[in-house]
């Protein structure tokens, strides 16, 4: 009997301690959810801000397909010379087109880094933040309207390789200038990578040059012989128009030596053998016999006579 007694309160008193502490913990726990739930969150208060790790910096993200924005590892506007001054012209092969088809506004934009980088250097601004503010003479419409955008440096990714166009590694740093721009031009239009495709009116007429040439300098372009073949421009026009100004070219459906329904940049025009330089905004150039050049599948020739 003594023995069954003594189990019985033994049991009793382990039932009691248990019982307290089920309580005080339950109490804690009531505590912290008080004060999670009642208590100011210092994160959302007055002045004050999330991590800079939490979200990427304030600016645009363009919608863009098949790809997620990332940020870009040791990134910088501008390689710089030995002087410490952008150097543009001597990075073009950061100019590499993605998926969307821009060929007319990168082609543009070749022309005018390599023979004008001033112009490049002036339309995009580092803010110091994370941000860069782009500013064009028109939207992809050609009116004249001047737009000014501002988006951060997070660049469109798929399996760790930029989707839209490239950036170039100059001395351990990922020069973004061109990507930056194409960027701001999204979302100048749209803010959608789709708002910058080139339309079927460029075999008609130079619609895409054209604007994507006016976006970027504020000049209008003349088209030296609208629907090709060449067969009405000169070696003398040629070498005229890229001494004194810049020249960009647009492609037929037509198959022939240039890629079909493309855009090109006048690089070089050399008098001595009479040979032209076109760079490619997929990368690459390619040096074309003046007498190749006329014959080939070029149908837009426009050119801004003098510049700047």
């Amino acid at each position: 009997m003594k023995r069954a007694a003594f189990g019985s309160a033994k049991f009793r008193a382990i039932g009691i301690y248990s019982l307290i502490a089920v309580v005080v913990i339950l109490g804690i726990s009531l505590v912290f959810i008080y004060r999670a739930t009642v208590m100011p969150n210092p994160a959302s208060g007055p002045g004050a801000s999330a991590p800079p790790e939490a979200s990427a910096p304030a600016g645009t993200n363009p919608s863009v397909s098949r790809g997620t924005y990332q940020r870009v590892p040791n990134q910088v506007l501008f390689a710089l010379d030995a002087d410490g001054k952008p150097n543009i012209s001597g990075d073009l092969t950061n100019i590499k087109q993605g998926d969307v088809g821009d060929c007319y506004f990168l082609a543009a934009l070749l022309t005018v880094a390599a023979r004008e980088p001033d112009t490049i250097q002036n339309m995009v601004h580092d803010n110091g933040d994370g941000t860069y503010t782009i500013s064009f003479h028109s939207k992809y419409d050609g009116v004249p309207n001047p737009v000014q955008v501002t988006v951060n440096g997070d660049l469109p990714y798929r399996r760790g390789k930029t989707v839209e166009n490239g950036i170039e590694n100059i001395g351990g740093k990922n020069v973004s200038w061109a990507a930056i721009i194409e960027k701001g031009w999204a979302a100048a239009n749209g803010n959608s990578y789709k708002g910058i495709e080139g339309t079927d009116l460029s075999n008609a007429q130079d619609h895409d040059v054209h604007n994507g040439l006016y976006a970027i300098t504020g000049k209008a372009g003349v088209d030296r012989n609208p629907g090709g073949p060449m067969t009405q421009v000169s070696f003398e026009q040629v070498q005229q128009d890229f001494a004194n100004g810049l020249v960009t070219l647009g492609t037929s459906n037509s198959d022939g030596r240039l890629v079909s329904d493309h855009s090109y940049a006048v690089l070089d025009v050399n008098a001595s053998d009479q040979t032209v330089v076109v760079g490619n905004p997929e990368g690459g150039q390619e040096t074309l016999s003046f007498d190749t050049f006329r014959s080939t599948n070029i149908n837009q020739y426009i050119a801004i006579p003098t510049y700047p």
